[in-house]
């Protein structure tokens, strides 16, 4: 997901992702949670806001020590606990106490070796312990469902993006990781454009986001990898013993017909051609996405110029990359703007519309890099209540400059944005990574180091909790 600016030395990948005309192959420089090498602008004396002023909260300060916190996600238990998962292979509960120091699950020993061995246009790695759902029974059968990026054998291959079953103990206190059970063992042959977040809808079923692997024309392909897209699968059905899914070079290979789940029978392609798992396609880097109700709104990263939030419909294809947020994209130089338009795919669908946009760049001031899903808040803060929250990881590569932001779901078309004000601070002093709700309270999540610092070197990980001013 970052970006490369040439001002600043920094190569990455959560902010935007240029192509270089490899027949598609892009080279991410414009993302952090990648776009064309590009300089940042001067910043002017007093810039005007791009975001109108929103309402005034305060964030409190509920964990630190960590690297990368990744999520925040609860489980239905009767237990007043969170679990954080940092990036770097742990998943911690969070309790009024704090942060436990035992992981409820360390999966170190089983991912790669997050912020090592990068190419140097990535200044921060998206692989890792990226997403996590507990089974709507939890309570009564501990089964937990992970994504993570595990190491590959395949020298071609940078790694592989995992879905894994686990099982908590009897006592619900932590997971012994040698329960597994590999439901997804996908081919990534880049550190990038993995997405990671898995939720269960109200129906039941368990959806996850997968990122277009940094190659566009993934996101209308679907009869490939399974990439640029949401899945949605029963984990209640399938075959307990059939291998994974995934394991041959496309990605998408299955034993005899057999999974490890089932498939929704109304799932948009089931029957017809394209993979049965995929529920919406179009999409480039699903960074972060949660239901709100029976809405699932998804935050898709951006490469050339716009960021965008969707709201994610059965069999919708939102675009990329024939679009970019609102305006037309031409996957061949990696470029937006607004001419030589398409409304619809090469199979005929109508491309829709995200519900909201906003630019990396306005007039001469950055706006920001890589936006970060969120939810609507329903919880006890009053100033932001029935407004969808949500992030941008940074507006500058060269300290904490994240973005937090509210947009009102209420209505048709075009979402309004505000960004939120701090009556305890000037200005967020983080990376936004994630954002997370326990029901009640809205949480943010990021880390205080800088893309210069070598952030998945150190402990700058933190957890707000935002509270009425």
């Amino acid at each position: 997901m970052l970006r490369t600016l040439a001002a600043t030395g920094v190569a990455g990948a959560l902010a935007g992702c240029s192509l270089d005309g490899r027949s598609g192959e892009g080279r991410d420089d414009t993302d952090t949670p990648e776009g064309t090498a590009t300089t940042e602008p001067p910043a002017t004396d007093a810039p005007e806001p791009y975001f109108e002023p929103g309402p005034t909260v305060r964030l409190a300060e509920v964990a630190t020590g960590l690297v990368s916190p990744s999520a925040l996600v609860t489980a239905d238990d009767g237990t007043d606990r969170r679990f954080v998962l940092d990036q770097v292979g742990t998943m911690h509960v969070l309790d009024d106490d704090g942060l436990a120091e035992e992981p409820f699950l360390d999966l170190t020993d089983r991912l790669v070796a997050v912020g090592e061995g990068l190419p140097n246009w990535v200044s921060y790695d998206e692989r890792g312990l990226l997403g996590a759902a507990f089974h709507p029974e939890f309570a009564d059968n501990g089964r937990l469902f992970v994504r993570y990026s595990a190491p590959s054998d395949d020298e071609d291959l940078d790694h592989r993006e995992r879905l894994s079953e686990f099982t908590a103990d009897d006592d619900g206190d932590g997971v012994d990781p040698d329960t597994e059970r590999v439901l997804m063992d996908l081919p990534w042959p880049r550190p990038i454009h993995q997405a990671g977040t898995v939720e269960f809808g109200p129906d039941g079923y368990l959806y996850g986001a997968l990122g277009d692997g940094l190659s566009p024309f993934n996101g209308q392909d679907l009869t490939g990898t399974l990439k640029g897209g949401i899945f949605r699968i029963d984990v209640d059905g399938g075959s307990p013993d059939a291998p994974p899914v995934g394991r041959g070079d496309d990605g998408v290979d299955v034993d005899g017909g057999e999974r490890p789940y089932g498939i929704p029978e109304d799932n948009p392609l089931v029957g017809t051609e394209g993979h049965d798992e995929y529920y919406a396609w179009g999409l480039r880097n699903p960074w972060k996405m949660a239901f709100s109700g029976d809405r699932l709104i998804v935050g898709d990263v951006g490469q050339a110029q716009w960021e965008e939030v969707n709201v994610i419909e059965r069999g919708a294809n939102y675009g990329w990359p024939l679009r970019e947020g609102l305006h037309c994209h031409d996957p061949q130089t990696g470029t937006s703007s607004d001419e030589g338009c398409v409304d619809e795919s090469e199979r005929g669908e109508p491309l829709v519309d995200p519900v909201l946009e906003f630019p990396h760049f306005a007039d001469d001031r950055a706006v920001g890099f890589a936006v970060i899903g969120g939810h609507v808040h329903t919880g006890s803060v009053s100033a932001i209540a029935d407004s969808y929250l949500f992030g941008v990881f940074t507006s500058s590569f060269e300290a904490p400059a994240g973005r937090l932001l509210v947009a009102d779901p209420s209505g048709s078309g075009q979402w309004p944005v505000r960004e939120l004000q701090f009556a305890d601070r000037d200005a967020l002093d983080i990376q936004v990574l994630s954002l997370g709700v326990d029901g009640n309270d809205s949480y943010v999540l990021g880390t205080r180091a800088s893309l210069a610092e070598g952030p998945l070197s150190q402990t700058g990980g933190v957890v707000y909790r935002v509270e009425s001013a």
